[in-house]
Order: C-alpha cells, then structure tokens, then sequence
C-alpha cells in the first residue's frame, strides 16, 4: 500500500515539475515577443511610419 502512495505521489511531482517548464517557457517566448514588438514600434516611430492608414491612403498608384 505504501508503495502506490509514494508512486502516486511521485507521478504527481512529475507532472507538476512538466508543467512548470512549460511555463517557464511561455514566459521567455512571451519576453522575447514583448521585446521585438517595442523594437519594431521604435523603428517605425524613428523612421516616423506609425500610421499604417494614413500610409495605405497616401501610396502613390
């Protein structure tokens, strides 16, 4: 009896250790993203590009 306690018990820690990697790496994708998108507003704020409607209507045909 004590030895499917520990097992489940065991199994049990497992399953949590997996779920914490993965969260662990959500949060770095989700930095990594936060990051590239204040780049990209940055880049285009600098080359003074931000309002995509306004560039949409004013290309030239």
């Amino acid at each position: 009896m004590y030895n499917n306690v520990a097992k489940r018990r065991e199994e049990r820690n497992e399953r949590r250790d997996r779920r914490r990697r993965i969260n662990i790496w959500m949060c770095i994708g989700v930095a990594v993203l936060i990051i590239l998108l204040l780049l990209w507003l940055t880049w285009a704020d600098l080359l003074g590009d931000t309002d995509v409607g306004n560039f949409v209507e004013n290309r030239p045909i």
